[in-house]
Formats: C-alpha cells, sequence, structure tokens
C-alpha cells in the first residue's frame, strides 16, 4: 500500500466519522428539544388556578379558568411542547 492510498482511506474514515457524529448530534438535540412528561396536580387560588408539579410543588403556570388549567396539565404530562399565552 502506498502512503497516498492510505492517506485516503483515513481520509474516507473521518469523513465517514464526522458524518455519523454530525447525526448523533441532530438526535441528540431533538431528544432534549422535547419536554419531559411531568406529573402535575391543580389548585384553585383565588379566582385563578395554578398548575403545580405534582414532584416538587413547583407553580409551572397560573390559568384563568379550571378549564384552561387542565388542558394544560394534560399536555405537560403527555409531554407535548407548550403554547404560549
Amino acid at each position: 500500500m502506498t502512503a497516498l492510498t492510505r492517506a485516503r482511506e483515513a481520509i474516507a474514515e473521518l469523513i465517514d466519522a464526522m458524518r455519523q457524529t454530525g447525526q448523533a448530534r441532530m438526535a441528540a438535540e431533538t431528544r432534549t428539544r422535547q419536554p419531559a412528561p411531568r406529573a402535575t396536580t391543580l389548585y384553585a387560588c383565588g379566582r385563578d388556578w395554578q398548575v403545580l408539579d405534582a414532584e416538587t410543588g413547583r407553580v409551572l403556570a397560573w390559568r384563568p379558568s379550571m378549564h384552561e388549567a387542565a388542558e394544560l396539565a394534560t399536555r405537560l404530562e403527555l409531554g407535548l411542547q407548550l403554547q404560549q399565552q
């Protein structure tokens, strides 16, 4: 094998490794952009409703009606993207 042949093979291996790294990076970014499903609870606070994280008790959102709060809680429990309001 000549040095030129070995260099071409090494370059081809590097290009393949870079392609695989790029694919792995894109897959990882896709996974990290999706929110994790979380258990929630609803809490009435005056006229507003709080959506709480069931594990930590942290307030995730406020909604003016029980229907909106329940809809948001369902979306969070399914791990769906949140809609900005």
